[in-house]
């Protein structure tokens, strides 16, 4: 019988893929890239493929309507290559912006197809343009969307189709009744394959940026993270502060409890951390058992005084051995951001002041 555990895995993995909500801001910046570039590669691909359709059309439409389809390609055709070339930030918003632009446009020349053409479905040598709401939908199942947001795309797709084939009259027939059919499971394949997709990248993601002993950031993607949140706070000149936190006397924790003791400790000290700081703050295990933690749109005096609280909060931990309880202490070192100071020039100084702290006794916070 699978356990309540299994089942509350299978819960949490479900909504990670359902909306973005939980999701971390350093994996929204990751999909909002995957996003970008996708979206530019597809984008360019159908802008620059548009003209090279021209003579399958010349083959198939008649000569009354080639004339003005040759002019709706170049319309599409060029809208798709601006798309491509568009510069944007990595941001879920500008993501989301262009993923429904590509959407919209292509939509588009899809319903100025058939007002030109007429029902294409009623036409055999041109039902070839009735399928593109399904390469639509299976364009839309090859991007890291959430199924929200790719519900409401393909919501979206499937509106439009019956409405084109409502407007001439044949909702009713069955060839489009076979076809909404399988426009239907194309959708359903579309969403289950992006779920699969956004669950693998989440696990693929969390493995290489957690440390897998305290379920914080791991160094190289901490530090990575930080850049980008720095760099989009620059720009409005908002301030920041850097923490350099230390346990006091780990390695004699080690020599005395045992290794596992000290992961149980570093354990500890990860969940308290995660308990006390907001949504601003960034926390990571900078090595061993020196913890760094970024916090954004802070000054000197709040991120002292947040440190004090670090301090207190991990004194009054009580860690239990197989020898017996066990309490740590922690001296923290403190530092705010100077305009037009690199990020490594905020933590050297946080550092020296978390060796001040240590020269001064211990289980101290020090700017």
């Amino acid at each position: 019988m699978l356990s309540a555990q299994f089942w509350q895995g299978v819960r949490s993995a479900f909504l990670d893929c359902v909306g973005s909500r939980d999701h971390s801001h350093d994996f929204n910046h990751y999909r909002s890239e995957l996003l970008i570039v996708r979206v530019r590669l597809f984008a360019a691909l159908f802008g620059l493929a548009s003209p090279v359709w021209i003579p399958i059309d010349r083959w198939l439409l008649p000569d009354e309507i080639l004339g003005s389809m040759m002019a709706l390609r170049a319309v599409a055709g060029l809208a798709l290559l601006i798309l491509a070339l568009l510069p944007a930030r990595p941001t879920l918003a500008a993501a989301r912006v262009r993923v429904a632009a590509l959407l919209l446009i292509t939509l588009a020349f899809y319903l100025a197809v058939e007002g030109l053409a007429g029902a294409t479905f009623t036409t055999p040598s041109l039902i070839g343009y009735t399928a593109l709401p399904l390469l639509l939908v299976a364009i839309l199942a090859l991007l890291p969307l959430t199924l929200l947001e790719s519900a409401a795309l393909q919501l979206l797709v499937g509106a439009v189709v019956i409405g084109v084939h409502a407007w001439f009259g044949h909702l009713g027939d069955r060839g489009v009744l076979g076809l909404l059919w399988v426009l239907l499971l194309f959708i359903g394949f579309a969403l289950l394959a992006q779920g699969f997709q956004l669950h693998l990248l989440l696990l693929i993601h969390r493995q290489a940026t957690r440390d897998s002993l305290t379920g914080l950031f791991n160094r190289g993607a901490l530090l990575r993270h930080a850049t980008h949140v720095l760099d989009e706070g620059r720009g409005r000149g908002t301030p920041y502060a850097v923490l350099m936190i230390d346990l006091d006397r780990f390695k004699l924790i080690n020599d005395t409890y045992g290794h596992l003791a000290g992961d149980n400790v570093l354990r500890a000290v990860a969940t308290v951390m995660a308990r006390q700081l907001s949504a601003e703050c960034l926390p990571g295990r900078f090595g061993g058992e020196e913890f760094l933690l970024l916090m954004g749109n802070t000054r000197l005096p709040q991120a002292l005084a947040q440190g004090e609280r670090l301090r207190s909060a991990i004194a009054e931990l009580v860690v239990e051995t197989g020898s017996g309880p066990l309490t740590v202490t922690t001296s923290i070192g403190v530092a705010e951001g100077l305009p037009g100071e690199a990020l490594e020039q905020v933590i050297r100084r946080a550092d020296q002041a978390l060796y001040t702290a240590k020269e001064k006794g211990r289980n101290l916070v020090v700017s």
